[in-house]
């Protein structure tokens, strides 16, 4: 074999390599927007909670808005467990969301709104994914299955 193919060859590893890199980090960026633009729509849906559930007191019942920011509030949580299922959502940054969201189903005004649907009173087929959450503490319902799975989660930073 002549210099001529190797330079071809080496030539060709090194932009192989350089599209695997910029794939990888293409995915690496895809999750972190994601996940900025939940965290962007915690922060929306928590600027219409009471007054009192910002600073962790208990109110009394809420009504109109309010009441429809808490069940917004409950349908965030599951869409984060199931994009950390369908792994959009990175390790570090579930470790952080999850103390979170458990800390949340036990405060006023979100605690009233989710004891009928944790128990199954309300809407008994919706919140599977956060009623094992409020269930066991450690859940991530992000489970790799095979090499394949293994493969994505490194290359999403997962």
């Amino acid at each position: 074999m002549n210099a001529e193919f190797w330079v071809a060859f080496g030539t060709g590893i090194i932009a192989l390599a350089a599209l695997i890199i910029s794939s990888a980090s293409a995915a690496k960026a895809r999750v972190k927007a994601i996940e900025d633009a939940y965290i962007a729509r915690y922060w929306q849906i928590l600027d219409r909670f009471p007054a009192d559930a910002l600073v962790a007191e208990d109110g009394t019942g809420c009504e109109g808005e309010e009441l429809k920011a808490v069940r917004l509030y409950l349908r965030l949580c599951e869409d984060e467990l199931e994009l950390r299922q369908l792994g959009w959502v990175g390790r570090k940054t579930w470790q952080q969301w999850r103390p979170g969201i458990q800390a949340q189903l036990t405060q006023w005004p979100v605690a009233g709104e989710w004891a009928p649907i944790r128990d199954g009173q309300r809407a008994p087929h919706q919140f599977t994914l956060l009623r094992q959450l409020a269930a066991d503490p450690g859940y991530d319902p992000y489970q790799p299955h095979g090499p394949v799975d293994h493969i994505t989660r490194t290359w999403r930073g997962l």
